[in-house]
């Protein structure tokens, strides 16, 4: 069903209910926005009821983000029930554009560039009028001219981040383009604005003064990023002679003085402290962002955030041009409350506070400081990156976190603060889930959004934040107790996770109002629950080391993660272990490389004995003797065959030892990922084997297969309480594969598989001919009752290699279409390796062994036994999940 007509049928339903809930009325706004952009001249018969219906909506059901002052007075003003015609056009235009302004706040750049297209329309449109239909909309026309100007400039400040970057997705040109046709904008207004004859209309007061903030805005924009020019400071002079007219405006206010006056005290700020501006100044811009927050009926949260959070700016520059330290104190404490606040009620202020404050402290060479503010910048970015809706949209954010992230985690991992230790674990879920949502592409757009039923995930994920906030509401009393009760004058230590507790709760109400809390990270008390079965080892590595993070249960909550150091594991580092690992590859048995003189065999011995070196030794200490573990490792680790490390560099087999015979290994692409996995593991009744017939593989190298080994194995090792079905290898087809997920409980498969790092997406199972299962089919997969898959193929553990997709791969996409583990390779398998490698695994698992538990047996067994020796033979396949 298209969604126009699932927009039309949920509109008849709900002017079929006579006593509309608070969500009734949500849905309703919603519904009529969606009715209204068909972009027809005149409204459907569903949109003009629910305008009606909207008129006279209850004071008591208009809660925040239901139906604003704005919205309402263009319903109540009947403006777009108006016949065909251009008035007609240019109010529906200048609607359409301020919902989509409104989306935009919260930090969804498609519907900023949605706004901006509405106004540029709108603006056509008044041109094509004549001079009667123009008097009819004249009030239109000035606030298009001055919202087109603002979006313009929005959108420049955006788009100014991404030049930063070694690879911007958009020229200076481009970016700055922006800037200029918001001028043009200006000009153009007050320009109609000379030609007015009424100029004591009290509405078109209020339009000037909209357009001298908007132009306040716009010159702070403009000497942003360059010191004060020739000219520069008579025109900061002059937006400020302007801004200091516009008077005061009280709450309530319906002509939209009072949002005016509101912004033009933060635009009056930024125009007085911009680069190089005299202390006087400085001190001046500090003077109005107190009055305003000091001002008894300021109650405008999101005001309030961007106030706090120009002011910070601003004592920061008063630190920097008088020395004195008290203003970097205080510069701090705006910056959180900008975040706290921020949180609450604008997430991109909340986001924006804590990177400026990392990029000042990392200025300065507070890494400790710089590293707290970017944690709590990435704790933001999951619930910020739910609002956006192109891949395009979430660069900017993407790119801060490949950079800033694996330093702020090293850093916090090395401090000797519990509460630093946390953060940096919630830091790197939060990270990872948001790259899993995006490099799987699971981010719909709102239409989508709404014309789907409410998930079970997402009635789970807003339990989950409902618990989070009575959990954080106690501990929080608690800590407010013990601070009165803490005698004065001395430190109190409880102070930074009370500070910690307040940004958690800030977020978790954030999440409970947008709905958020499906994709948000688990908090630090599901992560130490989910660790209990098995400990949780998160894996960081940045330019100058790495570090890891165990979580190992309960007792965690009390003293937090226990951090690893780990110096000589650099980027460097991983680079020259997975090129060796690609050499590897590449070469025939005894065959020498030329690069580095070793063998196949002794290229994988070199890496895993590396890695037991500058890696797992360390990690294997905290986690002593323990059973199994579970690995999350970011970035390029993800590549690495960390399960396998051991001490193999002597000749002698029997001086061998690997981790694996005293720990199980496996791996999840974030802790969130183990959530319905762990919940419970199914008996295992139902078996589907699965081995196309040989073909070419799209021109791919393919080791030959020896498949009758292999099945023979594993049928040798299935108890008789398990049920074999077999697909015949003519069969096999996409829909029978599928199906196949939908009836049996544990998919084994035997063939091809390839991997497309650049595009994970495509990468896939060959099944026969042309015919293929990719990534991109497994995550539209419904109905899903496997709870197991064994991917014995090429490959099929490989993940993309750079961001968002470096968590993205066939075990992810398995994983997320709703299995609890995947059993896949790393690199190429043989049939004469693997035939004896499943026997084993098949002989453990299936008599009740936790499946990673029962692949590392399998692996200690066939290399103690003789079979599989090298390492490159048995270490390709590793276990992902619960």
């Amino acid at each position: 069903m298209a969604a126009e007509e699932y927009a039309v049928l949920r509109a008849r339903a709900l002017l079929g209910v006579s006593y509309w809930t608070q969500q009734d009325y949500a849905d309703a706004v919603r519904t009529h926005d969606e009715l209204e952009e068909r972009g027809e001249d005149t409204s459907s018969v569903e949109a003009r009821e629910l305008r009606k219906r909207l008129r006279t909506a209850p004071e008591s059901m208009l809660g925040p983000g239901v139906i604003d002052g704005a919205r309402r007075a263009r319903f109540v003003g009947g403006q777009l029930d108006l016949p065909s015609g251009p008035a007609r056009r240019m109010y529906s235009l200048t609607y359409l554009a301020m919902v989509r302004l409104h989306q935009a706040v919260a930090g969804n750049r498609q519907s900023l560039d949605a706004a901006i297209s509405l106004w540029r329309t709108s603006l056509g449109v008044w041109e094509a009028a004549d001079e009667a239909e123009r008097s009819a909309i004249g009030s239109e026309i000035h606030s298009a001219d001055c919202s087109l100007a603002g979006a313009l400039g929005t959108r420049y400040n955006l788009n100014r981040e991404f030049l930063v970057h070694p690879d911007p997705p958009m020229s200076p040109d481009e970016v700055r383009a922006d800037l200029e046709e918001a001028f043009r904008a200006i000009e153009r207004g007050a320009a109609r604005f000379r030609s007015h004859r009424d100029g004591a209309d009290p509405q078109l007061q209020v339009f000037r003064q909209q357009l001298q903030t908007v132009k306040a805005y716009l010159s702070s924009l403009k000497y942003a990023d360059m010191p004060p020019g020739p000219g520069s400071g008579s025109e900061l002079r002059a937006t400020v002679a302007e801004l200091d007219l516009i008077p005061y405006a009280p709450p309530g206010d319906t002509t939209g003085a009072r949002l005016t006056w509101l912004g033009t005290r933060i635009f009056l700020a930024q125009a007085l402290s911009s680069p190089g501006a005299p202390i006087s100044d400085l001190r001046r811009a500090e003077e109005v962002l107190l009055a305003l927050l000091n001002a008894p009926d300021l109650t405008e949260e999101s005001v309030i955030a961007a106030a706090q959070l120009s002011l910070a700016t601003t004592r920061m520059l008063l630190a920097d041009s008088t020395a004195d330290e008290r203003y970097r104190s205080l510069a701090q404490d705006a910056f959180e409350q900008s975040y706290l606040i921020g949180a609450r009620s604008n997430l991109r202020t909340a986001w924006d506070a804590a990177t400026q404050q990392a990029g000042w402290a990392r200025r300065d060479g507070h890494r400790l400081e710089t590293a707290r503010a970017y944690a709590a910048a990435f704790r933001v970015l999951p619930a910020l990156i739910h609002t956006q809706i192109t891949r395009a949209d979430k660069e900017s954010a993407l790119a801060m976190a490949a950079d800033a992230l694996p330093l702020c985690a090293r850093e916090l991992a090395n401090s000797s603060a519990t509460e630093d230790r946390i953060e940096a674990v919630l830091a790197l879920e939060g990270a990872r889930g948001v790259l899993l949502a995006e490099g799987l592409g699971l981010r719909a757009g709102p239409a989508a959004d709404r014309a789907a039923p409410r998930s079970t995930s997402t009635v789970e994920g807003d339990a989950r934040t409902a618990r989070a906030i009575e959990n954080l509401t106690r501990e929080l009393d608690r800590l407010r107790r013990q601070e009165l009760a803490h005698p004065a004058g001395t430190e109190w230590k409880g102070a930074a996770r009370m500070a910690a507790c307040q940004r958690q709760l800030a977020l978790m109400h954030s999440r409970s109002r947008d709905g958020s809390g499906e994709v948000t990270a688990p908090e630090w008390q599901e992560i130490v629950t989910l660790a209990k079965d098995a400990p949780l080892v998160y894996l960081t590595v940045a330019m100058d080391g790495g570090a890891a993070l165990v979580v190992t249960g309960e007792e965690s909550l009390r003293t937090g993660p226990i951090p690893v150091d780990l110096p000589a594991l650099t980027v460097g580092v991983v680079r020259r272990l997975l090129d060796r690992l690609r050499e590897a590859e590449v070469l025939q048995d005894r065959q020498k490389s030329q690069k580095y003189g070793r063998t196949r065999g002794q290229l994988t011995r070199d890496v895993v004995n590396d890695l037991w070196e500058q890696v797992m030794q360390p990690v294997a200490d905290v986690l002593g003797d323990c059973e199994r573990a579970v690995l999350l490792p970011g970035g390029l680790l993800g590549l690495l065959p960390l399960h396998a490390a051991g001490k193999c560099a002597s000749q002698q087999v029997d001086e061998w030892w690997f981790l694996l015979e005293r720990t199980a290994l496996s791996y999840a692409p974030h802790a969130a990922a183990l959530r319905s996995a762990a919940r419970n593991r199914p008996a295992i009744t139902r078996l589907t084997l699965v081995h196309p017939a040989p073909a070419s593989a799209r021109g791919a190298n393919h080791p030959s297969l020896d498949v009758a080994a292999e099945m023979s194995g594993v049928k040798s090792a299935r108890p008789t309480s398990v049920t074999m079905a077999e697909i015949a290898p003519e069969q096999v087809s996409k829909a029978r594969l599928l199906d196949a997920l939908r009836t049996t409980d544990v998919l084994h498969f035997t063939g091809h598989g390839d991997v497309d790092s650049g595009n994970p997406l495509s990468s896939g199972l060959h099944l026969g001919g042309d015919a293929r299962l990719e990534v991109r089919d497994l995550l539209a997969a419904r109905g899903v009752r496997a709870a197991f898959a064994v991917l014995s193929a090429c490959g099929t553990a490989v993940t993309g290699d750079a961001l968002p997709d470096e968590v993205v791969g066939l075990p992810t996409a398995l994983i997320q279409a709703g299995l609890h583990g995947v059993i896949a390779t790393q690199w190429m398998c043989f049939d004469n390796f693997t035939a004896p490698l499943m026997t084993e695994f098949y002989r453990w698992w299936l008599v009740g062994t936790h499946p990673s538990v029962a692949l590392a047996r399998a692996q200690a067994t066939v290399l103690r036994q003789g079979l599989l020796v090298n390492p490159f033979a048995w270490a390709t396949f590793a276990y992902t999940g619960a």
